[in-house]
């Protein structure tokens, strides 16, 4: 299977990783961190654009999740009891979710993206129980341009190297990496906002009254 997803992204690039993350959002038996790390591995021997990648993979997990979210505002509480959906929604996960929403709302669909196996559920049930779709959608995009950006770039700059981290299980370790890499790419931005503005302050000239 992972041979074939990286003859499909070879073959037809953007398009086929937007496809493949809006499968995995629905619940294809696909790895997301596959797809995107591979789309990044693709660009880097084809000399395609790194940030086209990285907003395709973006567009595509966003597509999937709220995919996700959508069914669960559909079916509503039958989401519980739905037999398609009794390997997903165990009561262990829905029970921790919804201590998860009660006491962090939105923010438990930005948190739930980085922990194992409650990135679904979390999605169906911020639809089935009604949370805002708006709400949703700015608590995930943040998450996904996380994942999208960290994770096209991993591709793009360690290819197989990652590629085989991940199958072997240290996609969570991967996270924090990506993590704490955009971290210190944040602080290095605003430290050089504030010595744009200390250098303005200097440069510009008292005017006497």
């Amino acid at each position: 299977m992972e041979a074939q997803v990286a003859l499909w992204i070879a073959g037809f690039s953007y398009p086929a990783v937007f496809l493949l993350l809006v499968l995995c959002g629905v619940g294809a038996p696909l790895s997301e961190e596959l797809v995107v790390i591979t789309g990044g591995l693709v660009v880097a021997r084809s000399g395609g654009s790194l940030p086209a990648m990285a907003l395709t993979a973006y567009l595509g997990i966003l597509a999937g999740d709220s995919a996700l979210y959508r069914l669960g505002r559909t079916l509503g509480p039958r989401v519980f009891s739905h037999p398609k959906m009794a390997k997903m929604l165990t009561p262990t996960r829905v029970e921790l979710l919804k201590k998860m929403f009660a006491r962090r709302g939105s923010l438990t669909v930005f948190l739930a993206r980085f922990l194992p196996g409650l990135r679904a559920p979390a999605f169906l049930l911020a639809g089935a129980t009604g949370l805002p779709y708006r709400r949703f959608l700015l608590a995930d995009g943040a998450a996904a341009w996380v994942a999208a950006m960290g994770m096209t770039w991993l591709g793009y700059r360690f290819g197989p190297t990652v590629l085989a981290d991940v199958r072997g299980g240290l996609r969570w370790l991967l996270y924090v990496a990506v993590g704490a890499g955009l971290g210190m790419l944040c602080v290095r931005w605003m430290k050089r906002r504030a010595l744009l503005r200390t250098a303005r302050v200097i440069q510009t000239p008292e005017v006497d009254p």
